[in-house]
């Protein structure tokens, strides 16, 4: 790869992440962390959240509006996913919405002074974009996919490359006319330890589980949104006899209460409740199953451990998305709304077979090396010779405003 600097250099680049989900910072730091471990070149990377440093007095209040939509109105969401997927450029608002952050976001690539910017959070792709258009940044833009599906919002005309999660997404993206040269099959980039191979009942006994008994990590997402369906697991007899259930409670400490006052008056020595878990890839080790909303990034983190998944209550919008690609890569099975959940997982918990079948299908649909894949495809870009970008971007700007 021949960056404009030249390989004497170190190859500065920004990562900027999102706080609206989980998977899109976990991406960033997956691929932060395998820059250090896994390319030939001298790579520096910084990772930045947008929302916090373009938007930060307006970051709560999106991040709350847009959390308490998914919450209490998943039909809305989901209208509105699925009305703008396939719409060509930004609506007024958002457009609007955009331009607000122009300033900030000058200032952060002055400080920075990136030789390419990636973006796993789809706000900060079509802000960069934008700068791009209006000539007022020239540096490449990298834009990380972390579903398993497409949508517009991800789209934008001055992105360099798209790195995505399998070949159904790029042929996807070539059918909205995006060139074969802008877009890299890489998978979706997770940590490079959930490709190591791990001993099962070494670990369970380290993670301290019995290692003769089924395991089941049961996972809401980075906000721990656990529905009154999961919840009824603790009630239910049969699934606390015959299993282990290990429950990652996210950053929700009020769901985390509750599940303790629900322990609370029924004992069980077999439940583990986690808050956020920075070793999520051991607990996956030792797991058979995972019980999980189908978000991007933690259904990647399972298939790169094989481990068969039971998709429930996905989203309406990208989780349905999701849900339907992995259901029908056979890696996981999506719980039906109208029987009972316990049944549903007692009944492949205790199908050793079946579950064997969905491991051999996961081996087989997981991409090795996600993050160094993704890296390899970014270093083999040759942009044209970059323009420095001004001194003080306030300057330059202060005919626009």
């Amino acid at each position: 790869m021949k960056w404009s600097k030249g390989t004497a250099e170190r190859v500065r680049v920004l990562v900027l992440s999102g706080n609206l989900g989980d998977g899109h910072r976990q991406a960033a730091k997956a691929l932060a962390e395998a820059s250090r471990l896994g390319t030939r070149e001298a790579v520096d990377t910084e990772v930045v959240d947008f929302m916090q440093r373009v938007y930060p007095q307006l970051q709560h209040v999106v991040k709350y509006g847009f959390l308490k939509m998914v919450e209490k109105t998943p039909s809305i969401y989901g209208y509105l996913y699925h009305r703008t997927k396939y719409d060509e450029g930004l609506s007024p608002l958002f457009s609007l919405f955009l331009r607000l952050g122009r300033r900030a976001l000058l200032r952060l690539a002055a400080e920075y002074r990136p030789d390419a910017i990636i973006c796993t959070f789809p706000l900060a792709a079509a802000a960069v974009s934008l700068l791009k258009e209006e000539g007022r940044l020239h540096v490449p833009l990298i834009t990380v996919i972390t579903d398993h599906t497409d949508h517009a919002l991800w789209l934008n005309p001055a992105t360099d490359l798209y790195l995505v999660g399998s070949e159904q997404v790029a042929s996807a993206l070539r059918a909205r006319g995006i060139a074969s040269s802008r877009v890299a099959v890489s998978g979706i980039p997770v940590a490079p330890r959930f490709h190591a191979e791990e001993d099962r009942t070494v670990v369970r006994q380290e993670l301290g589980l019995q290692p003769d008994m089924p395991v089941v990590l049961v996972m809401g997402g980075g906000g721990g949104l656990l529905s009154e369906g999961i919840r009824s697991l603790l009630r239910s007899e049969a699934v606390c006899a015959g299993m282990q259930l290990v429950i990652v409670c996210g950053s929700n400490r009020a769901v985390m209460r509750e599940l303790e006052e629900e322990l609370a008056h029924r004992p069980s020595g077999r439940v583990r409740l986690l808050g956020f878990a920075e070793d999520i890839h051991r607990w996956m080790s030792a797991a058979d199953l995972l019980l999980t909303k189908p978000g991007g990034l933690t259904t990647s983190e399972a298939v790169a451990k094989a481990l068969p998944m039971l998709l429930y209550k996905p989203i309406p919008g990208q989780e349905e998305d999701n849900a339907a690609v992995l259901v029908r890569a056979g890696v996981a099975v999506q719980a039906e709304g109208g029987r009972a959940l316990t049944d549903q997982l007692l009944e492949l918990v205790h199908d050793p077979a079946r579950l064997a079948h969905m491991r051999g299908r996961a081996e087989a649909f997981r991409i090795a090396r996600p993050a160094e894949r993704a890296w390899e495809a970014v270093l083999a870009l040759r942009p044209r010779p970059q323009p420095e970008l001004a001194p003080r971007p306030e300057l330059s700007m202060s005919k626009a405003w």
